[in-house]
């Protein structure tokens, strides 16, 4: 497995991210890692790279959704894949 770096970002800075969209546009990941090797996929989704961004705090993300539920994601998992036109929120941040 590709070690790429996988520390995420403290308050006051920012680490380069990377967003996918699937093959079949129903879904967008981000991950730390150019490649995306650790995204789960399938038949289904095979993810494409879309762009690179800063993820932080206080950054903005490349798509309609606010970074904090991206950072829990990729602190539990080491990405997050979330639906391309969800429109509900991911929870608090309490």
């Amino acid at each position: 497995m590709n070690k790429e770096t996988n520390r995420l970002p403290s308050e006051d800075d920012a680490s380069p991210a990377f967003l996918f969209k699937s093959k079949c546009g129903k879904f967008l990941a981000v991950s730390l890692q150019r490649n995306g090797e650790n995204i789960p996929n399938d038949d289904q989704q095979n993810w494409i790279l879309a762009s690179e961004f800063p993820l932080g705090i206080h950054e903005a993300v490349p798509a309609e959704i606010d970074p904090e539920p991206i950072l829990r994601g990729i602190k539990a998992n080491g990405y997050f894949i979330w639906r391309a036109n969800r429109t509900m929120p991911f929870g608090s941040n309490q």
